[in-house]
C-alpha cells in the first residue's frame, strides 16, 4: 500500500536533516584538519583561442594595393538581357 502524504514529508525532512548533519560535520573535520579549500568544479570547456596573426611587415615591404574593379553597366542583380 502507499505511504501516506504526511508520512512522505516526514520521512523527507528527515533525510535532509540527516544530510544536512553530516555535511556540517564533514565541514568541520575539514576546518579542524586545516584543509585547503574544498575543490571547484572544472570550468565549462571552451573553444580553442584564434591563432595569433602574424607580425606586421614594415610599410615598405608591403606591396602597395591595386584599385578596386570598376563597376560593371547599371546595376541589377541580373544581367541585361541581349535580345
Amino acid at each position: 500500500m502507499a505511504r501516506s502524504k504526511s508520512k512522505h514529508r516526514r520521512l523527507i525532512m528527515r533525510r535532509r536533516k540527516q544530510h544536512n548533519q553530516r555535511m556540517k560535520r564533514r565541514k568541520a573535520e575539514a576546518k579542524a584538519q586545516g584543509a585547503a579549500a574544498p575543490v571547484k568544479k572544472a570550468p565549462a570547456r571552451k573553444a580553442p583561442a584564434p591563432a595569433a596573426a602574424p607580425p606586421a611587415a614594415p610599410a615598405s615591404a608591403v606591396p602597395a594595393e591595386a584599385p578596386a574593379p570598376a563597376a560593371g553597366p547599371g546595376g541589377g542583380e541580373t544581367p541585361p538581357v541581349a535580345t
